[in-house]
């Protein structure tokens, strides 16, 4: 096979223009200038012509084939939480090659990964070396010599799962250290009696009686000790990362790497030092206490400081992007002034976890003699809007865009096959510079002030944006004027609209993009602060009242945190406002909108129900219950309606809700409330349609994962769905037809699409990347920008989303692209105010950016 007229990106060396890759036997044979590289005997040739080629990616740190998809019992062996150390299991054994995340995995670029059992314990057990050919069994995927690997973790999760869990050791990090140095101790122990048996047996065999009684927990930590197995260390606190490093001295292993480590950072040097690696996230914090000092610059200081640092995924949706991560990280880098080159950042996915599996003789790189782990792409690899086009491990193809995966998943053959598990969508064309208004791409090597925030103006009578390119909420308009006054759009004008008025502020928009704040749909922003911490959560009730499956009065407004750390870092995305949502229950209350400058623009929003699998749990029931006590609710809530008199004087029977609930369900039955319906499931989608049309309910599906299967039934009742486009897997039996390419399937049936993360209030700065991915699987860009902007608005009936006369002026300034990872706000208005785009996290970055001696 030889590659030829392709951009090569070797992962050793500079960008190759023009150049070609030869690989025989499995084996690469030649990399260089197309001119350079002959054709081995008889191999095909593919024309790369605007193409790329890196090599294979891989991921350090995955959970693939022991927490598979679909999520259930029988799937989830992760982690073997009966004991705080097990060194004795081995996700080898646990493994299962069908599961469908694989398949997504080698679409996304995979060739080899190292799934690690869980972090549940101090000692969790052997990994296991995988190799992305898709097998009957483990033993035929295992990386060929690749050595095992052992999983430890400190912090807050053993402590968590015994002392919290079982009430058992260990409670607290002191019992973590003491649980590594007993464990440890022992092994020495026992590695002595086998050596003092071993050298007894060769000097008098007859008088040296039975071998010790094997134990294998022990064995394991001996072959640690021994130098033959890797530690692969979760931790994420820097204090704890330096205790782990005296415990592997005292213990006499090395630490091949720590895991997640997102305060790495403060303690680079000391890890480049002793040679440990950090695998770790781009942007992924705030989840718990202990990833609550992650910055975006974590990887690049790594890199800066000479350690080895990697882009992981611990996650079966973040394998499928692992190129685009590592993009992320470069630019985010880049614009904090460290000068990451673009074969650094892709080291992070390719040659460093190699090393990191200790396999980087063999793979990792495009050099001749190597393993020929070989990725096609269309589009620059560190692009939101990049494809792997094929995909080859040892040479053999494993994945093609025409074809999908050589060997569906058994769990997906037939009619998934046909459908959801094909992985073979095309994607929207990105637009191009001419088509922006632009004339190039910001490029912080070779300009910084194409990257930096402006500075914030004085208030003003209003402003005055000139030249800029702006996206109205439907269309593009070139070197266009934008005048704000008293908070909201004055109006937009083609070319220059002469001079200012006095007294107004101007801002030169020439090479930037203008588009209105990017909104997400259905987020716990301002309700959620610190994910794992109870005391910092507010977006549902607790204790005997969770037990109530109706809140309908219940405003999430009124627990909404102004003060919240995340709604600066939900800025730096350029998010400018959010439906912050209350959780669980039937009926789980109302949402709120919110602007991410902390202010509640509208307490009231929309209603929110829960079908599905929620909804079961709510009432403790099944489905039939579930709508059973929807509709009774709704046709007492009616009742209440046309009888509050009655009511009052008790001359009605007992209805199924307080007086509180069923006054707010009002709005809802008149129409004037939206009903946002979290269901996933086709048969829940459908049922969610039949109670709007029974009812007159103003309707909204999110989550929506099957919603695709509905899209004529949706698009002639006119609901909107929200969704999360790179939620593409079987993750429950809810999900079994989940697509990456629903969002373009929607559009393409009518159906207005609203983009969304979906939750999880620190990622919502993400929420342009997520439009990205719906781009890169067939959603116009265009649309795709709506679906964060104006259809967010038009769905909850908000002014919000456009840059039209009259509308409120909450605007974003942008660099480049607002969907490209490349790109970043350089502004950004909140009612025609201009707010910092500044964040904690800057503030760590700018505390370690540089160490004390």
């Amino acid at each position: 096979m030889v590659v030829r007229h392709a951009t090569v990106m070797p992962a050793t060396g500079p960008t190759i223009e023009d150049g070609a890759v030869a690989f025989v036997d499995g084996k690469i044979a030649a990399v260089g200038r197309n001119a350079d590289v002959a054709t081995p005997p008889g191999a095909e040739e593919v024309d790369g012509t605007g193409l790329y080629v890196t090599p294979g990616i891989i991921d350090a740190h995955s959970h693939l084939g022991v927490y598979a998809s679909p999520s259930s019992f029988s799937n989830n062996d992760g982690n073997e939480a009966t004991a705080p150390v097990t060194a004795e299991v081995s996700a080898q054994h646990a493994f299962w090659p069908q599961d469908p995340g694989l398949r997504r995995a080698a679409a996304g670029g995979i060739t080899s990964l190292l799934v690690l059992p869980g972090s549940a314990n101090l000692v969790g057990g052997r990994g296991y070396p995988a190799k992305l050919h898709f097998g009957r069994s483990a033993a035929e995927m295992r990386f060929p010599g690749a050595r095992d690997v052992l999983k430890m973790a400190c912090g807050e999760n053993p402590r968590r799962v015994y002392g919290e869990g079982k009430k058992t050791a260990p409670a607290t990090r002191m019992g973590n250290v003491a649980g590594y140095r007993q464990a440890f101790a022992q092994a020495r122990e026992y590695m002595n009696k086998w050596d003092d048996w071993r050298k007894k047996k060769d000097k008098k065999p007859d008088e040296v009686g039975p071998e010790p009684l094997r134990d294998l927990k022990l064995e394991t930590l001996a072959e640690v000790l021994r130098g033959n197995i890797l530690v692969q260390n979760h931790c994420y606190r820097a204090d704890e990362m330096a205790v782990m490093l005296e415990v592997a001295d005292e213990a006499g292993y090395q630490i091949r790497a720590f895991h997640h480590a997102l305060e790495a950072y403060k303690l680079r040097d000391r890890l480049a030092e002793k040679n440990v690696g950090v695998a770790t996230w781009a942007d992924w914090w705030g989840f718990k206490l202990e990833a609550w000092d992650g910055i975006p610059e974590n990887a690049a200081l790594i890199s800066q400081a000479g350690g080895k640092a990697v882009i992981h995924s611990d996650s079966e949706y973040g394998i499928q992007r692992l190129n685009q991560e590592a993009g992320k990280a470069m630019w985010r880098a880049r614009e904090s002034g460290i000068l990451i080159t673009e074969e650094e950042a892709l080291r992070w996915v390719t040659l460093n976890p190699a090393w990191m599996m200790g396999v980087e003789d063999v793979t990792g790189s495009l050099e001749p003699g190597k393993m020929a782990d070989v990725v096609l792409w269309k589009g620059h690899p560190l692009s939101v809007y990049a494809r792997a086009q094929r995909v080859w491990a040892d040479g053999v193809v494993t994945y093609d865009a025409a074809t999908g995966p050589v060997d569906p998943s058994d769990f997906e053959v037939g009619d998934s096959a046909a459908n959801a598990a094909r992985l073979v969508a095309g994607p929207a064309p990105a637009p191009s510079l001419e088509e922006l208004g632009l004339t190039a791409r910001c490029d912080v090597t070779k300009d910084r002030a194409c990257a930096e925030p402006l500075p914030l103006a004085k208030e003003a009578a209003c402003t005055v944006f000139q030249g800029v390119t702006a996206f109205t909420g439907t269309e593009w308009v070139k070197d266009a004027t934008v005048v704000v006054r008293d908070g909201r759009v004055g109006g937009v004008q083609r070319g220059v609209a002469g001079a200012p008025a006095a007294g107004c502020a101007v801002v030169e928009g020439k090479g930037r993009l203008l588009t209105p704040g990017l909104i997400d749909p259905l987020t716990e922003l301002g309700l959620v602060e610190v994910g794992a911490e109870e005391s910092t959560q507010d977006d549902a009730p607790r204790g005997d009242a969770a037990k109530q499956d109706v809140r309908a009065a219940l405003l999430a407004a009124d627990s909404i945190n102004p003060a919240s750390v995340v709604f600066p870092v939900a800025r730096l995305g350029g998010v400018t406002g959010a439906v912050s949502v209350p959780r669980g229950g039937l009926i789980s209350g109302q949402s709120a909108f919110v602007t991410t400058d902390g202010g509640v623009r509208q307490g009231t929003l929309a209603m929110h129900l829960n079908l599905g699998i929620s909804g079961r749990d709510a009432v403790s029931g099944s489905r039939a219950l579930v709508l059973e006590r929807v509709r009774e609710l709704l046709f007492d809530a009616r009742e209440y309606g046309r009888r509050k008199a009655d009511f009052e004087q008790r001359r009605m029977r007992n209805l199924s809700a307080s007086r509180l609930d069923l006054e707010a369900l009002q709005p809802v039955l008149a129409g004037r409330l939206p009903v946002v319906v979290r269901a996933e499931r086709v048969s829940d989608i459908r049922a969610a349609l039949r109670l709007a049309k029974e009812y007159g309910l103003k309707l909204v599906i999110a989550g929506g994962a099957e919603a695709w299967m509905t899209a004529p039934e949706l698009a002639a009742a006119k609901v909107p769905v929200i969704l999360q486009p790179t939620r593409n897997l079987p993750a429950d039996f809810d999900r079994l037809n989940s697509r990456g390419d629903s969002a373009a399937l929607l559009h393409a049936a009518g159906v207005r699409v609203l983009i969304s993360v979906l939750g999880e209030p620190s990622m919502v700065r993400t929420l342009a990347q997520e439009a990205g991915n719906a781009v890169a699987w067939g959603l116009p860009h265009t649309q795709a920008l709506r679906a964060v902007t104006g259809d967010v608005a038009a769905a909850f009936g908000l002014e919000e989303g456009r840059i039209a006369q009259g509308a409120p002026a909450d605007l974003v300034l942008w660099n480049g692209d607002p969907l490209e990872s490349a790109s970043r706000p350089v502004g950004m208005w909140l009612g025609g105010k201009q707010v910092p785009l500044t964040s904690r996290q800057q503030a760590l970055f700018q505390k370690y950016k540089a160490l004390a001696k």
